[in-house]
């Protein structure tokens, strides 16, 4: 465990606050006279803080680490002072700390005369780098969540360590403002943003019962919130250039580096997003309206974007910040004291509020002789204390090493603080936590300012308004880089890391698919797999456990939200009433079908390669799994095959009229080369051209051009079904070539695709499909609940490991464990695939896993068009 010295808390008195008045109101014609933002050399203005970090764990989860503490004054009075001399100090001393903060108090509110003079930056640049003032500069990158808190203790530390060492590359005269702002969102509003509208296509009550799903999960909730959080950095530079060039390089180092934890996307803020950032700040409920076009010619500041009309001060504990009819009561509180062992747990405990609520955590690092110079000074200052209480023990008849305990502690921390700077890389930094709450409705903000003082003193941190205080502490949760504050508590590098800003990852992605919502939090679960590196991914779960449903839900979605194409492969009669339903195109694949599709049909329009070639190798490796089961064709019956069928394809083509050859023209072919190979592949071939098993024989028959296509492989068995599966994936490439030339997007799902990887050829074709399949439109679903079949198989595994989405729904115990094994999961991550409801499960995106609940209400009509199970 390591342990932060007592260093003391930096509160010079009573801090400067606001006598009681209002901020003028500034109006849109007040606003157009000011003048626009320029880059100015010098400005005045305070600025904010950095930091490094890091954690150590105990046996049963993150260890406590040690925080410093205000240092302990241990000065007895003097035996026989009277208590009246006492008292008439203390009396002289708080009103001259009164007559003092009441001066400051009066200076500091005389220096803003508008609201607008409140916002603490000089001017913005286009690129979103700030000028805050006095030669600093800053910029605001926004960072994703990583799965933090389900994340194993090893895994946890690992990110801590990673946060910690970014953190450590800040030096004097930079700083690190880090912020996390959750919002209450409007269950309506969020039910809006999602909702499919209608078409008049005839699936309007589809769609309907579809928002119907989306409104029962979220009108349960009394609220959902979304959590942002930010990083915004300061440094001094007196050239601008150079701030410029300086800014840019920390840029592009934190996301290179922050993308190590866990696949965290930093991502720089520029003027149109830091604008509208602030706005949230200072205008909630409203957006900045900023647009760069327009910007030049309205002669206003980027200050008139984002700032309220007016704001309110006369209660010394509130802020009413006004904008138009709407009123918002803001109250800001700092975190006064920690405990002497302080958890990860304090911005997931305060982000999971149900409330409007902004933290900031500003940390600044002293130079490391500096801060070393500071450590030795304070052991030096309790050298002499001890020394004191040393001489006062003899002179009383006490034993000389008996130690008041307060002043017992403060010297062993800061002996092993001292002890720890002189032996590692850790600096000291000054730092603040300051929240702030807000609401539209006084009662409500007093009740959610209780929820934030409970949740801290949770984890025995002390929290307290920042009275007379208020402007200042708003000015330090705005996302700039300036603490404005006059306290500050000084930290270790290893002690400041446990204030770590991650928690637990969501996904909202409007334009995406909705499958439900997140376990933990409750938010909505919207996941565009178009967005990701590629769209391919698995669906994997037990019997029972909702995998089907789950696929059917998605492939509603896409049907009904957009203009692509769906084809499955059904080995079990499982997707024919959603067919039926959507007026697709079901087609069974049997020997007894009247339904057939040619295994040698070519798609001619392809602009990569020689088409003809490229499909005479598929060919070769259908018949290959055919007729030769999983040893294949050896080398001589390849190289024939690959001969006859290519001569095949070329003399129809340069042919008058184009037709599709058959294997029954390949069979013929083969036998008409007069060499044994031929006339023993022609044989071969025989049983699938003329005897019981002739369903491929002919030239297809069946329109492929639908939108939604089955193909009912259930009627084939053993080789024919591998076989047979490899056909309609053939068939579905020439539709992904057709549809590439149309520029319109393929979703092919095949259920039980475990079945190809009993193959190598199968398995080779199936693989080669899952690597181009993004650079042809196209997003293949594997659908499987044969978990421990599948991972036998080297190919298998390597897609799993590497796809972008995954739906893992309850498993068994073993499969559980390979999976765990395979992606690296943890217990925690374990249990939301394990020993769950049908419908539940976890879901990956990206690098994000969200633990699932996708159930919906029986009586929905989705709901029977989903469910397999008897009697439904």
């Amino acid at each position: 465990m390591t342990t932060a010295p007592i260093m003391p808390t930096q509160t010079p008195g009573q801090a400067p606050g606001y006598a009681s008045g209002q901020m003028p109101v500034q109006t849109q014609e007040a606003m157009q006279a000011q003048m626009q933002d320029a880059m100015p050399m010098k400005m005045p203005m305070s600025a904010a803080t950095p930091t490094p970090m890091r954690i150590p764990l105990q046996t049963a989860g993150l260890a406590a680490v040690p925080v410093a503490a205000p240092a302990a004054e241990t000065q007895p009075e003097p035996r026989g002072e009277k208590k009246a001399s006492r008292g008439h100090r203390k009396a002289a001393k708080k009103a001259e700390k009164a007559k003092k903060a009441d001066t400051k108090r009066k200076k500091s509110s005389s220096s803003f005369k508008t609201a607008k003079q409140m916002i603490p930056y000089e001017s913005m640049a286009e690129s979103g780098a700030c000028y805050l003032g006095d030669d600093r500069w800053s910029i605001t990158m926004s960072i994703s969540d990583v799965n933090y808190q389900i994340s194993p203790e090893e895994h946890q530390m690992q990110i801590l360590d990673g946060w910690a060492k970014w953190l450590n590359n800040f030096g004097e005269g930079s700083t690190v403002q880090i912020g996390i702002m959750t919002r209450i969102l409007d269950s309506s509003a969020i039910t809006e943003q999602i909702a499919m509208r209608t078409r008049d296509d005839g699936y309007d009550d589809l769609r309907q019962a579809e928002n119907q799903i989306q409104h029962d999960k979220l009108s349960g909730l009394a609220s959902n919130t979304r959590t942002d959080k930010f990083v915004t950095i300061a440094i001094t530079e007196p050239d601008p250039e150079r701030a410029m060039l300086t800014l840019n390089r920390i840029a592009l180092d934190a996301t290179s580096q922050l993308h190590g934890l866990d696949g965290c996307v930093a991502r720089r803020m520029d003027r149109v997003q830091r604008l509208d950032l602030l706005a949230k700040y200072l205008r909630p409920g409203e957006e900045s309206g900023f647009d760069e076009r327009s910007f030049a010619a309205s002669k206003l500041a980027t200050k008139d974007y984002c700032c309220p009309w007016a704001i309110d001060t006369k209660d010394k504990r509130m802020l009413t910040l006004v904008s138009g009819q709407r009123e918002t009561y803001h109250r800001t509180l700092w975190i006064r004291e920690y405990p002497p062992e302080l958890t990860d747990q304090l911005v997931s405990e305060l982000s999971g509020i149900k409330a409007n609520i902004n933290v900031a955590i500003h940390l600044k690092p002293y130079d490391r002789g500096d801060g070393l110079e500071l450590v030795k000074r304070t052991v030096a200052e309790l050298d002499m204390q001890v020394m004191s209480q040393r001489r006062k023990n003899i002179k009383q008849n006490m034993p000389e090493d008996q130690m008041p305990h307060d002043l017992a502690d403060a010297k062993e921390q800061a002996d092993e603080l001292l002890d720890s700077l002189q032996r590692s890389n850790e600096r000291l930094l000054d730092s603040i936590v300051v929240i702030g709450v807000s609401d539209d409705d006084k009662a409500l903000l007093d009740q959610h300012v209780k929820d934030v003082t409970a949740a801290c003193r949770r984890l025995s941190c002390v929290p307290e308004s920042l009275d007379y205080m208020q402007i200042e502490g708003l000015q330090a949760e705005l996302p700039l880089g300036v603490q404005p504050l006059p306290m500050s508590r000084t930290l270790t590098t290893n002690s400041a890391a446990i204030l770590i800003p991650f928690t637990t990852q969501e996904v909202f992605e409007p334009s995406g698919v909705f499958y439900g919502t997140n376990a933990q939090s409750g938010n909505p679960l919207v996941v565009d797999r178009r967005l990701r590196m590629n769209q391919n991914g698995f669906i994997l779960g037990t019997t029972g456990s909702g995998k089907s449903a789950s696929a059917k839900s998605e492939m509603t979605n896409i049907f009904l939200g957009s203009d692509d194409d769906i084809v499955i492969i059904d080995p079990e009669h499982e997707y024919g009433a959603l067919c039926e339903r959507f007026g697709g195109q079901a087609i069974r694949i049997a020997a007894d079908s009247d339904q057939h599709i040619n295994p040698m049909d070519v798609e001619l329009g392809s602009d990569e390669g020689d088409p003809l070639r490229q499909k005479t190798s598929a060919l070769i490796a259908m018949l290959s799994a055919l007729l030769g089961g999983s040893d294949g064709l050896d080398p001589i019956e390849k190289s024939l095959m690959d001969r006859v069928a290519l001569d095949l394809y070329r003399a129809r083509v340069n042919a008058p009229e184009f037709t599709t050859p058959t294997l029954v023209d390949l069979a013929a072919a083969l036998e008409a080369t007069g060499e044994p190979e031929g006339h023993r592949l022609a044989l071969a071939l025989g049983q699938y051209t003329e005897g019981s098993s002739a369903g491929f024989a002919g030239r297809t028959n069946v329109s492929l051009d639908n939108r939604f296509v089955v193909f009912d492989v259930n009627g084939l068995d053993g080789e024919m079904k591998t076989f047979g599966m490899m056909v309609v994936l053939d068939q579905v490439w020439n539709r992904v070539i057709r549809n590439r030339r149309q520029r319109r997007r393929t979703w092919l799902y095949a259920d039980e695709f475990h079945r190809f990887f009993s193959n190598p050829y199968a398995s080779k074709t199936f693989l080669d499909i899952f690597k181009r399949a993004r650079k042809w439109g196209l997003g293949v679903t594997g659908i499987t609940q044969n978990i421990e079949e599948l991972l036998i198989n080297d190919d298998a595994r390597l897609m799993l490991a590497n796809a972008d989405f995954l739906l893992l729904m309850n498993q068994n115990s073993t499969d559980a464990d390979s999976l765990c094994d395979l992606l690296r999961l943890s217990a925690e991550q374990r249990a939301f695939f394990t020993g769950v409801q049908s419908g539940q499960g976890l879901l990956k995106s990206g690098a994000a896993y969200i633990p699932l609940d996708g159930r919906i209400r029986t009586d929905n009509p989705l709901y029977k068009l989903y469910s397999t199970k008897f009697g439904e």
